[in-house]
């Protein structure tokens, strides 16, 4: 009897802090927020760098809120210019912060070792990589790929095991199918 009730106990601590760690991270009644962090472009290349503020846990939450984001803010037009583009999505923390600058010191401070900003030290903070490979004669396979990286125990081995390859041969339609799913208008 001792030994239900201590289990039974322990079962309940463990659901309570578990509830406890992740309750103040993501509130559904609140909208999530991108802040881009970092922008790299050249003749070929357009790639981002975004924060997200109250990002859900759950992983397909994480893949709608992150798409809809892409399909509102990244333009037909660019891709096409740029022949594709990759982003980059970190959830929010208590380092990997809206205010990041790779170089720059963390404040608060981060370690004693080394206190410079620095994306290797956030893997387990990254939530989704999405990106458009788009063949520019357009007589080809084009793709549009994405990684879930979302892992309960942030095992960084398995973060990988969630991509996807989506294999379009015209960018305006992938759009208007994509839209459509998510419900937005044109």
């Amino acid at each position: 009897m001792k030994k239900n009730v201590i289990r039974l106990l322990a079962c309940v601590l463990i659901g309570a802090l578990i509830w406890w760690l992740y309750s103040d991270d993501y509130d559904s009644g609140k909208p999530t927020e991108f802040y881009k962090i970092e922008e790299s472009k050249t003749d070929r290349v357009s790639y981002e760098i975004y924060v997200v503020h109250n990002a859900p846990y759950d992983t397909l939450e994480i893949k709608k809120v992150i798409e809809k984001f892409n399909l509102e803010t990244w333009s037909i037009d660019s891709l096409k210019k740029y022949g594709g583009g990759g982003r980059l999505f970190y959830r929010e923390t208590k380092y990997m912060t809206r205010h990041f600058k790779e170089g720059a010191p963390y404040d608060p401070k981060y370690s004693s070792w080394d206190n410079t900003q620095d994306y290797r030290n956030h893997f387990k903070d990254i939530l989704m990589t999405t990106s458009y490979s788009i063949n520019p004669a357009g007589d080809g396979d084009c793709y549009y790929r994405y990684w879930l990286y979302w892992n309960y125990w942030n095992n960084i081995d398995a973060k990988y095991d969630n991509k996807v390859h989506i294999l379009f041969r015209d960018l305006d339609s992938l759009y208007r199918a994509k839209k459509k799913e998510y419900g937005i208008e044109e």
